[in-house]
């Protein structure tokens, strides 16, 4: 009796697109890091701040409309509970010279995320 063999093949197929897909995505960042004094950053409009540190790369995003401030600054620094170069899942600003603001999340991401968003500021 002949049996088709694409169904099987269909599901190995899938089976391992769902894994790569999976290890693409982004995930929240679980404890604090601290960041060396020469990571770099870019912005992406106000709603996130890209940061860059040796090979580790985290997107911040911002509650409500943003943050206006990273906008308009040429440097920001970020801190947590007064703490410079600390990134944490909660509690950490992004300052300006002019204003700061809350990081309403941070996530781990990887360098093709990293540089999409980075390339999308241009």
């Amino acid at each position: 009796m002949f049996k088709p063999r694409f169904p099987i093949a269909f599901v190995l197929l899938a089976a391992c697109a769902t894994a790569a897909h999976a290890k693409d995505r982004s995930e929240p960042l679980a404890d604090c890091v601290e960041l060396s004094p020469d990571y770099q950053v870019a912005r992406f409009g106000s709603q996130y701040l890209m940061v860059k540190d040796g090979d580790a790369y985290y997107r911040i995003a911002f509650g409500g409309s943003g943050c206006s401030a990273i906008t308009l600054s040429s440097s920001v620094k970020i801190a947590t509970d007064g703490k410079d170069n600390q990134l944490c899942p909660a509690a950490s600003k992004v300052k300006t010279k002019r204003d700061s603001c809350d990081a309403r999340e941070v996530l781990r991401v990887d360098e093709i995320e990293y540089e999409k968003y980075s390339r999308r500021q241009r």
